[in-house]
């Protein structure tokens, strides 16, 4: 009959099994061989720990043979070996925990190419970083060193006056009058109208500037006035407007002319008639006249009665009025051919030119 420590609950016969060799208090000698051992860690503990594989269990009585039962196999954990090791050795979590420090310094200690390059690797990212920040600062500080450098206080800019001309010309010229001796500014504009040379029906144009080359300007018709020293009277001197010009027009000679605008047709109508009596003494240099080159000064001896008369005529349907010589060549002729424009010339010739360019301008600002 089996024993009754083997019996179950059910009435069934069962047999004790050794669970684990290594936790049999028998195994005294096996117990003693690790604790001589004496690991440095945790670790070294779990690797020499020695393990004894399962062994079949026997019966402390015969089995029944009516009942073929397996015993359970027992799997053994990391967690078992860990408990055993600290039973085994006196260990505790504190041990466990200096000990997984040393093995993680030792294999830091084994390395320390890897931490060398780690540390030459930061280094240099700590200087690239640095370099990038100067550089950068630099070219900050360098831009605005270059803006305020050539950052300039505003300076006046003075526009000079742009030479322009009453009709088209093929041929200028300039005669700026702060370059020219005052009393000789007269046979210098005559030099430039007559001693010229230009092809055949074509223009030329002076222009009368004064002022610097940042200054520089036409100067006005009442300007022009004084320095020619005409005898024109005030009236007409106060209607006439800035712009004016002073030409030549190539024909078989030199034949210059002056154009003048007005503000006023009255008072420069009888402003023109009342100087008819000093036009030929007034233009007698600039227009190179009879009696120019007279040396004994005759023209400039006569009075105003004893000069020739001007006269009507009528040139393109336009009124003026002509001083002709003994041999009724024409030698001076004027007129107002719109209520602004007077022109003054030698010959028809011109007076016919100067009229159609003045018309072709007119046209062209339509």
């Amino acid at each position: 009959m089996l024993p009754e420590e083997n019996k179950n609950n059910n009435g069934l016969n069962t047999f004790k099994v050794d669970i684990d060799p290594v936790f049999k208090g028998n195994n005294g000698a096996k117990r003693n061989a690790v604790d001589q051992v004496n690991p440095t860690g945790a670790y070294e503990v779990l690797n020499n720990q020695e393990y004894t594989p399962n062994q079949t269990p026997t019966a402390s009585a015969p089995l029944n043979p009516t009942i073929n039962k397996t015993p359970k196999t027992v799997v053994r954990t990391y967690k078992d070996d860990l408990e055993l090791a600290i039973q085994n050795n006196h260990l505790s979590s504190i041990n466990i925990a200096i000990a997984e420090n040393q093995k993680m310094r030792s294999q830091i200690n084994n390395r320390p190419e890897e931490s060398q390059n780690a540390s030459n690797n930061n280094l240099k990212s700590k200087i690239i970083i640095s370099l990038s920040l100067i550089l950068v600062l630099a070219g900050i500080i360098g831009i605005s060193a270059f803006y305020f450098i050539n950052k300039k206080s505003p300076t006046l800019v003075v526009k000079t006056q742009e030479l322009t001309s009453l009709i088209t010309t093929e041929y200028k010229d300039e005669l700026n009058v702060d370059t020219v001796i005052k009393n000789r500014f007269i046979n210098v504009l005559s030099s430039k109208l007559n001693d010229i040379q230009i092809p055949i029906n074509t223009l030329y144009n002076t222009y009368v500037t004064t002022g610097s080359s940042t200054t520089r300007r036409l100067i006005t018709a009442s300007e022009f006035i004084s320095l020619m020293k005409f005898q024109i009277s005030d009236t007409m001197k106060r209607t006439l407007l800035p712009r004016f010009m002073v030409g030549m027009y190539s024909f078989d000679r030199n034949l210059p002319f002056v154009i003048l605008k007005t503000s006023s047709f009255e008072n420069t109508y009888s402003g023109m008639l009342s100087w008819e009596s000093y036009l030929q003494k007034d233009f007698r240099e600039i227009f190179r006249l009879s009696g120019y080159g007279n040396s004994t000064g005759i023209i400039n001896d006569l009075t105003p009665t004893d000069i020739k008369k001007f006269e009507d005529g009528v040139v393109l349907n336009k009124d003026v009025r002509i001083l002709r010589d003994d041999n009724r060549n024409i030698i001076l002729l004027y007129g107002i051919i719109d209520k602004e424009t007077i022109i003054i010339t030698v010959n028809d010739f011109v007076f016919k030119e100067i009229i159609n360019r003045l018309n072709k301008e007119k046209t062209l600002q339509r």
